[in-house]
């Protein structure tokens, strides 16, 4: 039969600074609200006053007995804040003297690496990637200049991490946008030359040069969108297993 406790006590982040939870059967369970230095060290003392209630200072190691200074029963509160300005030297010192049990050591070293871990996942910045540059063209479309105003979108974003490889993707989408930009302009001032004074011997040489430039600056840019492609592909087969 399953023993039933005599009292359940309920605690949560609004009443207590850290809170670990180590049930008889599955990993153990930790909530805190005090910075991560702060917590390893009160976890540590914790550790050191279970080792060795006698305490570590030198008094306490001579008479075998609890310092009245250094070992004096203090507030919950008290002992976090001083937890807290002491939290390096604490550690070291106790970790040096102390030979802690291997069930506290296991606690321990589970806690540590929780709070390492979630704090690598809290604090490691998304990656630029292609489809955020896109996305952020398509937010522009109707901006007066859509690509400059991408651009400007993108260099302002330095929450993003970007490697050498995803900025040279970001340059080649942008690059090959402008270029399209630049042809479309070239086409319609072609146009609108020649809707305004036609096909003449005057003429001719320089709609020809505005349809070559036109020819040069797509090519550019089909150009970019090629080797962009090559890329993602080349990444997407480097992912597949």
């Amino acid at each position: 039969m399953t023993r039933i406790p005599d009292a359940v006590a309920v605690a949560s982040l609004d009443t207590h600074r850290l809170i670990v939870a180590v049930p008889n059967e599955g990993p153990a369970e930790v909530s805190c609200n005090l910075p991560r230095p702060v917590a390893a060290s009160v976890l540590r003392q914790l550790a050191d006053g279970l080792d060795s209630p006698a305490g570590r200072c030198e008094t306490a190691l001579a008479t075998g007995r609890p310092c009245p200074v250094h070992d004096a029963p203090t507030s919950p509160s008290r002992a976090l804040l001083d937890a807290g300005a002491e939290a390096a030297p604490g550690a070291a010192r106790g970790m040096a003297k102390a030979q802690r049990p291997a069930s506290l050591d296991a606690l321990l070293s589970y806690v540590a690496a929780t709070m390492t871990h979630e704090q690598q996942a809290t604090e490691e910045p998304p990656a630029l990637t292609v489809d955020d540059v896109r996305d952020a063209l398509a937010f522009n479309a109707g901006d007066r200049d859509q690509v400059l105003a991408t651009l400007r979108d993108v260099l302002l974003d330095t929450t993003a991490t970007r490697t050498p490889e995803q900025a040279l993707a970001a340059a080649r989408i942008l690059l090959e946008a402008h270029a399209r930009q630049i042809a479309a302009l070239v086409e319609a001032h072609h146009r609108a030359t020649r809707s305004r004074w036609g096909l003449t011997r005057s003429t001719r040489g320089l709609l020809t040069g505005y349809e070559g430039a036109r020819k040069i600056v797509t090519a550019y840019a089909a150009g970019l969108a090629d080797e962009q492609a090559l890329a993602e592909g080349a990444a997407n087969e480097q992912v597949e297993p």
